[in-house]
């Protein structure tokens, strides 16, 4: 396997929404807005402009909001360095979980836009339907097929991934049909059974020449391509 390729919420953060989150810290309520697009009346990209004007004008300090990853973010990130597969990380959510970019290769992400230190729009990168669009960019990128790529996710927008990829982990699924769709579960609190995991699968790994990847650097590739 070259590439591990990751959800974040739900999966590196202990809540399943970024946005659901921002909206209990600045106490805003996004529900219509949902519900527009529950029901097919907005797209996507209406949907996550419209939540992020209930946020104009307020300070970048207050939307970037004290973040903790799950206990064993650091253990993972330690697995994936050592083993020298390519990371990513694939998120619908909103960019301030950027911080944990440090242990990707790779990190995709719906970034919110400030102007003059306030939020003022939003780039919309990730969908709740084209992570697997997403990812091909990325691994036309490398030179990469999708049978050389562990996907790990939690919720219906993984389900591409998950189902494309050569091999597949459901961590904490949030449903019967995410977990069938993946060839592990794994039910925690912490990420520290995911690293063991991930560790016995990559030492596993015959097919995989290690000492290939460059380190992850400070940089957002994404952003360069």
């Amino acid at each position: 396997m070259r590439v591990v390729v990751l959800d974040v919420d739900g999966v590196i953060t202990p809540f399943r929404s970024a946005w659901q989150r921002l909206h209990a810290i600045l106490d805003t309520d996004g529900s219509l807005n949902r519900e527009l697009y529950r029901k097919a009346l907005i797209d996507y990209y209406e949907w996550a402009l419209y939540d992020t004007l209930l946020w104009h004008g307020v300070p970048s300090a207050f939307v970037n909001a004290y973040l903790r990853p799950r206990p064993g973010f650091h253990a993972l990130c330690n697995v994936l360095r050592e083993s020298g597969v390519y990371t990513v990380a694939i998120s619908a959510g909103v960019g301030y979980t950027r911080r944990l970019s440090h242990c990707f290769h790779f990190y995709i992400v719906n970034d919110l836009i400030y102007r003059d230190g306030a939020v003022e729009t939003v780039a919309v990168a990730v969908s709740d339907s084209n992570k697997d669009v997403v990812l091909d960019r990325v691994l036309n990128l490398l030179g990469v097929g999708w049978g050389e790529v562990i996907a790990i996710g939690d919720g219906e927008a993984d389900l591409p991934m998950l189902k494309k990829a050569g091999y597949s982990i459901a961590f904490n699924p949030a449903s019967e049909e995410i977990a069938r769709a993946a060839k592990s579960v794994i039910r925690s609190d912490t990420l520290h059974p995911l690293a063991k995991y991930l560790k016995a699968i990559l030492n596993s790994d015959e097919h995989f020449r290690p000492g290939q990847v460059t380190e992850p650097s400070q940089s957002d590739p994404w952003s360069a391509n």
